[in-house]
């Protein structure tokens, strides 16, 4: 069977990236799993082919007798390899950051490439996580133009009916249909500056679709407390990042990207790199007292200033890891686990994702806020760094029930 390739810069393509051993997801700690395993791709090279015709084999390998760490790492290095391929162009023959030939955006571009290039200029200033999730929309659009005969389309001759066929063809759901609809508002902006459209960008008038605001699941503090417990004995990184991070209101991607430097603990402060559409800036939070001794210990796990906190295995190193990585551990530990027992020796199926961390704690500082912390100002906004209280309500989840609460017992004579 013929391997599908996925095309990159200057001709070249490489082949899915795939984790060896085959089937390392259904291993276990009984099992006879090999030491030794493998993330690789076959990477082609026109200009190469004379020296390797049958395409480069680009290979990362990695030894452990930990079977958790083989596989997170497997994950890990999965998704480095596909992100220096993909989004950086890297040339694992030449070990070379391939650059595309410089396109000048003009209205005579097809309406494909227009999207790439207003991509390409705009992608440096985003976030990964925002950059890929654009990157695979402009990739949805190439595979369906041909199906709605859009392949000769000029980006100058866009119009909104358009972009509002192309968005329904795609048979999104209403939040993605939204996201989307947000990308592409955003490239057009960047292309009508280069004269691709016209006086208007032509994403403005395509409607927004009614969401069905759905309420998340939060698990309750006695639920977490198991949850705790059971991963303190079987995956102990784990269970500090989830300390950590759940007396922080954080994000992952922030704490992803934290390293020694930038802890004060004398201080109770780190600070963190908040990107949020143009501007990066710098924050300092703050570390509440239950939380200083996690934070104490994997800071004197760091070899020198530079270490990020959060390495493979949730481990100071020299090189992040994706905050992709917190939902798989999650689902795997947590979710697909049958031994986390509640206070009664019940199993506790937990459904909830590993977010409800920083529900429950805004959640509980909101509460306190009326009761025990009135005297400190919106401790549940401040901790999470919320510019305003209507956006601190969205994850104190449980703040309107707490205020139908008050209207059933209101006695009127």
């Amino acid at each position: 069977m013929k391997k599908e390739r996925k095309n990159l810069l200057n001709g070249c393509s490489r082949t899915g990236v795939f984790i060896s051993p085959a089937g390392y997801k259904k291993f276990t700690n009984k099992s006879k799993f090999p030491k030794q395993w493998r993330v690789k791709c076959i990477f082609h090279d026109p200009k190469q082919i004379d020296r390797y015709p049958n395409g480069f084999q680009f290979v990362k390998k990695f030894t452990s007798d930990d079977l958790s760490f083989l596989k997170e790492e497997a994950e890990l290095q999965k998704d480095i390899m596909e992100d220096m391929l993909d989004n950086r162009n890297y040339n694992p023959i030449t070990h070379e950051y391939m650059s595309q030939k410089l396109v000048k955006l003009h209205p005579k571009l097809p309406i494909i490439e227009a999207l790439k290039i207003a991509y390409k200029n705009k992608s440096v200033r985003w976030s990964h996580g925002y950059a890929s999730d654009v990157l695979r929309l402009i990739n949805d659009i190439d595979k369906i133009l041909i199906e709605l005969g859009f392949m000769k389309l000029l980006i100058g001759d866009v119009e909104t009916w358009h972009i509002k066929t192309i968005l329904d063809y795609l048979n999104l759901t209403d939040s993605v249909y939204n996201h989307s609809r947000s990308h592409l508002q955003t490239l057009f902006k960047e292309l009508k500056q280069y004269g691709c459209t016209g006086k208007e960008n032509p994403v403005n008038d395509v409607e927004k679709r009614v969401e069905e605001i759905k309420i998340r699941e939060v698990l309750t503090m006695e639920d977490m407390i198991c949850v705790h417990k059971y991963l303190q004995t079987k995956c102990y990184t784990f269970f500090r990042y989830g300390k950590i991070f759940f007396y922080a209101a954080g994000r992952s991607t922030e704490f992803m990207q934290i390293q020694k430097k930038h802890v004060d603990l004398d201080n109770q402060e780190y600070r963190v790199l908040i990107k949020k559409g143009r501007q990066y800036t710098w924050e300092k939070k703050i570390i509440l007292r239950a939380a200083i001794p996690y934070w104490r210990e994997i800071l004197s796990e760091c070899q020198d200033e530079e270490d990020y906190l959060f390495s493979a295995g949730l481990v100071p190193g020299e090189k992040p890891i994706s905050a992709k990585q917190i939902s798989r551990r999650w689902k795997r530990h947590v979710k697909d686990s049958n031994e986390i027992k509640d206070g009664e020796g019940n199993i506790l199926k937990v459904t909830a994702d590993f977010y409800t961390h920083k529900h429950l704690f805004i959640d509980i500082l909101d509460e306190m806020s009326n009761n025990k912390l009135k005297e400190v100002e919106a401790p549940a906004q401040r901790m999470a760094n919320h510019a305003k209280d209507e956006t601190t309500g969205i994850y104190a989840t449980n703040r309107t029930n707490r205020k139908n609460k008050d209207l059933k017992e209101l006695i009127i004579a």
